[in-house]
């Protein structure tokens, strides 16, 4: 107690200056805390799913997770979550991890597949109980909002011809559409983040593209971990999977994907 009050004594005979740079020291201290632990909030978030779903837990049997049981299980949570994603009538998003597949589905029915290139995904994915991941993803997850660095629906101008000769060479005119380099967000139920990437970064262009990209990305973040300090929040954190796959499926995909889209993810 004498320490503290020593402590508090030293503060007091500071200079004003001094007095606020260690205010703020402190203030940024408990903000970079607040940032540290938010992982955590977010699992415990993920854990009153659960409990709070009694129906749900009557249901689940614990013999599930067995390690026998737990990929019949899994398996079981997928075919659910498409038989659901089956009843909406417009094109639909279906993540398969599993076997590295992103898939285009319209009622029940896969129209267009890709293979991943690579898969990156958050630890909470990596600790997540199998009770869990039934229950959040047994279901289709709505896609709040969708970004991407190109155009979602690309418009080429073309000038009439000034007469036939003009026309039949217009006609072999190579498409002048700019196909900008391609990286896409979709933010998802749960707070979760789909990050798509192009597999290759060949040229400078595609680098700087990459760097924007991210850059926006935390630039929104810090906006948003900065405003929910501000009015004493905790800092909410979205877990992201980060997805490669070649340049010309990840823009054909988005380009399928309607404003309501759903999505089916399969661990």
């Amino acid at each position: 107690m004498q320490k503290i009050k020593k402590i508090g004594k030293l503060i007091y005979k500071l200079n004003w200056k001094f007095k606020v740079f260690y205010l703020f020291l402190t203030v940024f201290f408990v903000f970079l805390i607040n940032i540290a632990i938010a992982p955590l909030h977010k699992m415990q978030e993920f854990e009153g799913l659960v409990n709070s779903d009694s129906l749900f837990l009557e249901k689940y049997d614990s013999i599930y997770n067995h390690p026998e049981m737990r990929l019949l299980v899994k398996e079981k949570a997928f075919k659910e979550a498409l038989l659901k994603l089956a009843e909406s009538d417009s094109i639909q998003l279906v993540i398969n991890l599993s076997d590295s597949t992103v898939n285009l589905s319209i009622k029940g029915v896969m129209i267009h597949q890709t293979k991943i290139r690579s898969i990156g995904s958050d630890k909470i994915f990596d600790e997540m109980p199998l009770i869990q991941e039934v229950k959040m993803f047994s279901k289709p997850l709505s896609v709040y909002s969708q970004y991407a660095t190109f155009e979602k629906e690309p418009v080429v101008v073309r000038h009439a011809p000034k007469d036939t000769l003009d026309a039949a060479l217009n006609a072999w005119q190579p498409d002048t559409l700019i196909q900008n380099p391609a990286f896409m967000i979709l933010s998802v139920g749960y707070g979760i983040n789909l990050i798509f990437e192009q597999e290759d970064n060949p040229v400078f262009q595609d680098k700087w593209q990459k760097f924007n990209f991210y850059n926006r990305l935390r630039f929104i973040n810090s906006i948003r971990a900065v405003s929910n300090f501000v009015r004493l929040k905790k800092h909410d954190y979205h877990p992201a999977i980060t997805i490669k796959m070649p340049v010309d499926d990840l823009r054909a995909i988005y380009r399928a994907l309607p404003n309501n889209t759903f999505i089916v993810i399969n661990f």
